[in-house]
């Protein structure tokens, strides 16, 4: 069995960068939400590809010219 190496870092580091997580999933469902209202699409990527979540919740991928 190998064990893992211990890194050192205090505990506190784990706590505020999972609070940090957090924070930026909140913010970032008010902006899609925000978005959905005045009926603008939200952009994103995922593995390099643009995708954009419309205001009626279809996802649509943007190709590339």
């Amino acid at each position: 069995m190998v064990k893992a190496k211990s890194n050192n870092l205090p505990l506190s580091i784990y706590k505020d960068l999972i609070d940090d997580m957090a924070k930026s999933r909140k913010v970032y469902r008010k902006i899609v939400e925000e978005n959905r209202k005045l009926g603008i699409p939200t952009s994103f990527s995922l593995y390099g590809r643009v995708y954009h979540l419309m205001p009626d919740g279809r996802i649509v991928l943007k190709k590339h010219k």
